[in-house]
Formats: C-alpha cells, sequence, structure tokens
C-alpha cells in the first residue's frame, strides 16, 4: 500500500497546551444512575457499521466523548482522544483514519447492532446490542441490502439498555468487545463501563459516539504495543519521514518503537497515564469508589446503516 510521506513537527506551545489540558484533576464523585429495565417486547431493527472514526483533533476528541464513570459533574472522557491528538500534531499526515476506513469499506472489519424498541423515536425502555460479524469477501455495497453472519469465534455481548428521546438513543453502562483498526493493525478491546449515544432514522444511525474504559492491563498488554507496531510499521516504509519519526520515539535508536518508549516518552508520558477510576478494590466495575486510576477513557464516533444478520438470543441474568 503506498503510504504519504510522514513528516515530524516539533510544536512545543502544542504539546505544553496538550499536556496542561490533559493533567487537569477531575474530582471524583459518586455517580448518580437509574436503573432502566431490559424490554420485554419491542420492534428489533439491525444496522452495520459503515463509519468508524477515531479521534485525532481536539474537536473530535471532545465531540466523540463521553461521561463513562458518570460523575455528578457530567465530566466528558476521552483520554484515548488526547493520545491521538498529540501524536498526530507532533507527526504530521499520518495515516490513522485512511486505514480504519479501508477495513470497514472492504469487509474486513464487520460491527453489527441491533437495536429493540416499541417506538423508535421515544421509548424509556430499549436495548443495543453490538456484534463482532465475520469478515466478507465481497465489498459491502452499505445501502441496506447487506447480509451479514455472526463471528463464532468471539462472544456474545450482552446488550445495554438506554432510553430513545425525539429519535435520540442514550444507553449505558454496560460492558462489550469490539474490534478497530489502529495504524493498520486491527486490534479487539474490552470496553467497561460502556455507554453509547445515536441518532436513529429509517436510514440508520448518525453522530454515533462510543464510549467506555479500557483497563490499565488492556491498554499496556494490548492496545499500546499496537500503536508501537504500527508506528514501526510507517518509520520503516517511509525512509524520507523514518528520521524524524524514530527521533521522536525511538530512544535507543534501534530502529523499533516499543512499548516501553512510548510508556517513558516525555510528550506522551501523561496521556498514556490512566484517567478514571472504574473498578473497586474488588475488580467490579464500580465507579469513583476506591480513588485508584485503572482505565483508560476512550471514545468514538459512528454512524450506521441497515442490514441483515441473524441476532443470538441472549439471556439477560
Amino acid at each position: 500500500m503506498k503510504m504519504k510521506k510522514v513528516f515530524v513537527i516539533t510544536n512545543v506551545s502544542l504539546i505544553l497546551l496538550l499536556l496542561a489540558a490533559c493533567s487537569a484533576l477531575r474530582p471524583a464523585s459518586m455517580p448518580t444512575q437509574t436503573a432502566v429495565p431490559m424490554p420485554a417486547t419491542g420492534v428489533e431493527y439491525y444496522f452495520v457499521t459503515n463509519s468508524l472514526q477515531i479521534p485525532t483533533t481536539q474537536e473530535q476528541t471532545q465531540t466523540f466523548a463521553l461521561n463513562v464513570d458518570g460523575d455528578a459533574q457530567n465530566s466528558l472522557d476521552n483520554k484515548f482522544g488526547d493520545l491521538f491528538t498529540l501524536i498526530t500534531s507532533t507527526v504530521q499526515d499520518i495515516e490513522m483514519q485512511s486505514t480504519l476506513d479501508q477495513a470497514i469499506n472492504t469487509g474486513q472489519l464487520v460491527s453489527l447492532h441491533m437495536l429493540k424498541a416499541d417506538d423508535a423515536m421515544n421509548d424509556t425502555s430499549v436495548s443495543w446490542s453490538i456484534f463482532q460479524g465475520q469478515k466478507i469477501q465481497s465489498a459491502p455495497k452499505f445501502d441496506g441490502t447487506d447480509k451479514f453472519t455472526l463471528d463464532s469465534a468471539v462472544p456474545i455481548n450482552l446488550p445495554i439498555t438506554g432510553s430513545l428521546t425525539n429519535g435520540h438513543f442514550a444507553g449505558g453502562p454496560g460492558k462489550a468487545k469490539v474490534q478497530m483498526s489502529l495504524l493498520g493493525q486491527l486490534v479487539e478491546v474490552d470496553l467497561i463501563g460502556m455507554r453509547l449515544e445515536s441518532d436513529l432514522s429509517a436510514k440508520g444511525c448518525l453522530n454515533g459516539k462510543l464510549g467506555g474504559g479500557i483497563t490499565v492491563d488492556e491498554f499496556r498488554t494490548g492496545l499500546l504495543p499496537t500503536i508501537a507496531e504500527g508506528l514501526t510499521g510507517i518509520a520503516k516504509l517511509n525512509n524520507a519521514g523514518a528520521n524524524t519519526l524514530l527521533k521522536n520515539f525511538d530512544s535507543n535508536g534501534d530502529g523499533t518503537i516499543t512499548t516501553k518508549e512510548l510508556e517513558n516518552n516525555p510528550i506522551l508520558m501523561i496521556v498514556i497515564s490512566p484517567d478514571l477510576d472504574l473498578l473497586d478494590a474488588s475488580g467490579n466495575f464500580n465507579p469513583n469508589q476506591d480513588g485508584v486510576k485503572d482505565s483508560y477513557s476512550l471514545g468514538l464516533g459512528f454512524t450506521c446503516v441497515p442490514a441483515t444478520f441473524t441476532a443470538p438470543l441472549v439471556s439477560v441474568p
């Protein structure tokens, strides 16, 4: 695949501004949550993701952010966006969104959705399920005629519950395994405290936001190594920009960017520190209880269109 040149620009003022914003302390509060019952009846609507957006600017980071820990201040959380905004402000013209677009448009990344509601405009008890579909051989058309099959090798996510108000869905918290492509690398992450918002119409969903937390262990053993591998791959394929890219992130000069080098990088150090307390001392989802920052917030944008697939029968406890 032909890659664009990667140019590295040192922008001290922008870096300092981002670091200052990311290091601001956010007070911990007991979340106020209202339980939404799982709908016993309803019409099922089926969709497939036709666009998944990674935040690479401050504006996108805020746009895709959600109040993941449910604090009383309704603070918007998206440390993932802070990280990629900082990387793209340091490494100009880096390919992030295009590789994700390619994975979706070629059917290599298939994310399916099922909404269950009595009224698709206004309903106080609605469920939303996310499933991972099998890769397909031919590119999807995204015109409502595509048919998909669930990936039987992936655990079935339980639905989250929420409500519809004038066609706008808001639901969570819950948990789900989701897949994305970062720097050309497919990666699966387990989101805890997952929340989702979207506007619905007969054409699908617009202005979708998917947010949640990634535990420290998963971030450092799964997501961060994927980023390191992707950056190394870009450096090796772009001879013109390799020296400047490696100068910023390859501290030992061996030509390979490692997880440890990203963790210890003075530019990235603050934005790869966890920002949420989602788990209690026993490891259960119980936000803002023990004061330990144990998770990284993630917020993505998405849209979806009607599709056909057979949803599994899920028994909700």
